[in-house]
C-alpha cells in the first residue's frame, strides 16, 4: 500500500485530469483593438474577433457604445458561426450595467441586410440593442435572424429597422426570451412582412417567451409556413398593423398570427405543424388578436387575453374544419370575441360560459402600462394590466389544463390570480440563465442549416463610441393617448383584414395587394419615397437623441 503522500498527489492528479477545463472571459468595447489580447484592460474591437478565441463555456463581455456598421459591399452586421456545447454554451452578454448598441444604417449594400446572423448551436446572446437594419432591395431584410439549433437570445432590444425584427429561419430547439419588438416597417413591401417576431423554420420545439411586440408594420409575431412546432408564451401583442406611430394602415395587423400555409394552404409532406399560443396577452392591434390564419392542423389557444382587437379571435380556415383547442380564453372591450369557428374544440372561454366580461373585471385596462421598462432580470414588467380583481366572475372558471392554479379551479386569461406565471420568465434553459434545465429536446446538436435568403457577405466595417460619448439610446416612449385609439377614418380601417377580404394568396393568406392598399395608392409613388425619407430622417433624430 502507498504512503498517504503518494495517495494524496496520486489523487490530486486524477482531480486536475477530470476537472472541467476553465471558462475564459474575452471582452469587446468600442475603443478597443482585434490586436489587443481581448482583457479587461485591452479589449477586442470587433465580437467577430472575440468568437475567434472563444470556445464552449467561454463568455464575451460586450461593452456599452455605438457599434456603427458602414459597407456599401457587405450584407451581414455580426455573423456567429461558432458553436458551443450542450450545458456549454458560448455565452456574447453586454457587460453588465451597459447596453451595447448595434446599428446597422450605413449598412447599404445593394442587396438584403442582416444585421445578426446567428448560423451556429448552442450559442447565448443577452442584453444587446439592434437598429437601424436597411431595406434596399424587394424582399427581406432581417434585424435578427436565427438559423441554428440550441441558442438562447435573451434581452434583446430590436427596434426602428426596415425588416422583421427577430426571426427563426431554420433550426430547432431556440429559445428567445424577454426580448423587445418595435417600430420595424419594410418600406419597399409597404410593411408587409415587417413583423416583431417569426418563427418559420423546418425544426420543432422553438419558444418565444416573455416577449413584446409593438408598432410592428404586419404582424406581432407571425407563425406562416413553419413546419416544425412553435411556441409562444407569457408574451404581449399591441399595436401592430400600422407604419409606427401613425395611424396609417400597414399590414396584416394581427397580434398573433399562429400558424398558416396560404389560401389554399400549401401543408408540408410532414403535415401541419401543431403550435401552441398560451397566457398571451394582444390588445389594441389594427385588425386581429389571435389568428389561426388558414391554418389545416391543430393550433392551441390556452389561457390567453384579448381585448380592443376589431376581433379578438379569428379561427379562419380555407375550408375543411379545423382541429383547434380553445381553451381558458378572455375576449373582451371592443371587438368580436370569437369569429369564423369550423371544427376542433371550444371551450371553456369566455364566450362560452355563462359569465360577463366587462371592465370592471380587471384591475385596470390601462394600455400604457405595457410600455413600462422591463425588470432588471429582462423579465416583463410588472402591471396590473388585464389582470383580474378578486371579485371579479372570471376566477375559477377554467379548466384544469395541468398548469397551477390557486382557487378551486383556473382562472380565465393569461394571469392566475396570486400566482407567478406557469413558466419562470427568467428561465433560459441554461445555467447562467436560470436555475432550469434545457428548453429544448435533447439530443447532440446538428449543424446549423442555412435558409433561404442568399448566402452572407463579410461583416461591414464597424466605427464604434464609447460609453462616455455614446448617445443615448431612444427612451422607450408610448405614443400619444390618440394613437392608442382605434385607426382614424379614411386611413385605411381596421375591418378589412377581420371582414376576410383577402386579396391574394400569396402565402400571407390575407395580405393586401401594395396597388391596392388606399393610404399608399393616395400618396403615390412619390409620396412614398418622401415618407421613407421622412421616417429614415426621424429615427436618425430619435437615435440621436
Amino acid at each position: 500500500m502507498g504512503s498517504p503522500r503518494t495517495t494524496l498527489a496520486i489523487v490530486g492528479l486524477i482531480g486536475w485530469c477530470c476537472a472541467p477545463a476553465r471558462a475564459d472571459d474575452y471582452y469587446v468595447a468600442p475603443a478597443g483593438d482585434d490586436d489587443n489580447p481581448g482583457t479587461l484592460d485591452q479589449p477586442f474591437a470587433t465580437v467577430e474577433r472575440a468568437e475567434t478565441e472563444a470556445s464552449a463555456g467561454d463568455t464575451v463581455l460586450i461593452r456599452g457604445g455605438v457599434y456603427a456598421f458602414s459597407s456599401t459591399t457587405a450584407t451581414v452586421g455580426v455573423s456567429f458561426t461558432k458553436s458551443g456545447s450542450q450545458n456549454q454554451p458560448i455565452r456574447y452578454f453586454a457587460y453588465p450595467g451597459e447596453t451595447p448598441i448595434f446599428d446597422l444604417f450605413e449598412l447599404t449594400p445593394q442587396q438584403r441586410v442582416t444585421g445578426l446572423d446567428v448560423r451556429c448551436n448552442w450559442i447565448h446572446i443577452r442584453g444587446l440593442e439592434v437598429r437601424g437594419v436597411r431595406q434596399l432591395v424587394v424582399g427581406d431584410s432581417w434585424a435578427v435572424r436565427i438559423r441554428g439549433d440550441h441558442n438562447v437570445i435573451e434581452h434583446l432590444d430590436v427596434h426602428d429597422n426596415e425588416a422583421p425584427g427577430i426571426f427563426i429561419t431554420s433550426g430547432e430547439s431556440n429559445l428567445v426570451l424577454n426580448c423587445d419588438s418595435h417600430h420595424n416597417y419594410d418600406p419597399l413591401e409597404d410593411g408587409g412582412n415587417a413583423d416583431g417576431f417569426g418563427c418559420h423554420s423546418t425544426g420543432a420545439g422553438n419558444v418565444l417567451r416573455g416577449c413584446r411586440a409593438w408598432e410592428n408594420s404586419d404582424d406581432g409575431y407571425d407563425f406562416i409556413n413553419a413546419a416544425g412546432a412553435c411556441t409562444v408564451e407569457q408574451s404581449w401583442a399591441f399595436r401592430n398593423g400600422w407604419i409606427p406611430d401613425t395611424n396609417m394602415t400597414g399590414a396584416n395587423g394581427a397580434g398573433f398570427k399562429s400558424g398558416g400555409y396560404g389560401n389554399p394552404p400549401n401543408t408540408p409532406a410532414s403535415g401541419a405543424a401543431h403550435h401552441v399560443v398560451r397566457f398571451n396577452v394582444a390588445f389594441g392591434n389594427r385588425s386581429i388578436g389571435f389568428y389561426a390564419n388558414y391554418h389545416p392542423g391543430a393550433i392551441d389557444f390556452l389561457n390567453n387575453t384579448a381585448f380592443d382587437n376589431p376581433s379578438n379571435f379569428d379561427m379562419r380556415t380555407a375550408g375543411s374544419p379545423s382541429s383547434h383547442t380553445l381553451r381558458n380564453n378572455i375576449a373582451a372591450g371592443t371587438g368580436n370575441a370569437i369569429v369564423s369557428f369550423n371544427g376542433g374544440t371550444d371551450d371553456f372561454n369566455s364566450w362560452t360560459l355563462p359569465v360577463t366580461v366587462a371592465s370592471d373585471d380587471f384591475v385596470s385596462l390601462d394600455k400604457m402600462q405595457a410600455y413600462a421598462e422591463r425588470g432588471a432580470d429582462g423579465s416583463l414588467p410588472a402591471m396590473t394590466l388585464a389582470r383580474l380583481r378578486e371579485d371579479s366572475d372570471l376566477i375559477d372558471k377554467g379548466e384544469d389544463l395541468s398548469f397551477p392554479f390557486a382557487g378551486s379551479a383556473p382562472d380565465l386569461g393569461a394571469f392566475e390570480r396570486g400566482l407567478a406565471p406557469p413558466v419562470d420568465p427568467t428561465d433560459g434553459g441554461v445555467p447562467d440563465a436560470g436555475a432550469g434545465t434545457d428548453s429544448g429536446a435533447g439530443g447532440a446538436a446538428g449543424a446549423a442549416t442555412a435558409g433561404a435568403g442568399g448566402t452572407a457577405g463579410a461583416a461591414g466595417t464597424t466605427s464604434t463610441q464609447p460609453p462616455g460619448d455614446m448617445p443615448d439610446a431612444p427612451a422607450m416612449q408610448p405614443p400619444s393617448a390618440g394613437t392608442m385609439s382605434p385607426p382614424l377614418a379614411g386611413a385605411g380601417g381596421a375591418g378589412s383584414l377581420a371582414a376576410g377580404n383577402d386579396a391574394d394568396a400569396s402565402g400571407c393568406g390575407c395580405r393586401v395587394a401594395a396597388s391596392a392598399r388606399s393610404s399608399h395608392a393616395l400618396l403615390g409613388a412619390s409620396g412614398v419615397l418622401l415618407l421613407v425619407a421622412l421616417r429614415r430622417r426621424r429615427r436618425r433624430v430619435r437615435m440621436a437623441r
